[in-house]
């Protein structure tokens, strides 16, 4: 089943201007952060800089330049909590994940694994949001959801 066609636009909404830029995730340690997303898993470097005691760098993905990943990193990161699957995450508020449209879900997984990466969950079907769907992590525990879209 697609989805259903957007609600209409309202220009004249004092938030129209609002529009997704980035994702911020915190981690202890910026060389290994970046070494995830630039060595393994291919992303690009748009900008690094100083905050305090953290070093910050946008990446982007490889063929995608209006989407960023914020690096936060640096010192006093506590650790948190890492889930089995996904469903066992959906039992604590706050943000569960980041999703990733690709073309072929089951061959991104696939590259994933060579690469070493943990996989969360095997790929499986929302008919309500015409989507094949997997998930995978980070080597911190921070989810990120693979979405393909069904014909």
């Amino acid at each position: 089943m697609p989805l259903p066609a957007a609600p209409a636009q309202d220009p004249s909404s004092p938030f129209a201007s609002m529009r997704g830029h980035h994702a911020a995730i915190r981690y202890p340690d910026f060389a290994a952060a970046r070494d995830f997303w630039v060595d393994t898993l291919g992303w690009r470097v748009l900008q690094t800089w100083p905050y305090g005691d953290l070093t910050l760098a946008y990446v982007l993905p490889p063929a995608q330049d209006d989407f960023h990943l914020e690096i936060l990193a640096g010192p006093g990161a506590a650790p948190q909590a890492v889930y089995d699957d996904v469903d066992a995450s959906l039992a604590v508020n706050g943000l569960n994940h980041v999703c990733l449209r690709v073309d072929d879900v089951d061959a991104t997984l696939a590259e994933l694994r060579r690469r070493g990466v943990d996989v969360v969950d095997e790929p499986f079907e929302i008919e309500d949001i015409s989507a094949r769907l997997a998930f995978f992590r980070d080597p911190w525990g921070n989810m990120f959801e693979l979405s393909q879209p069904l014909a």
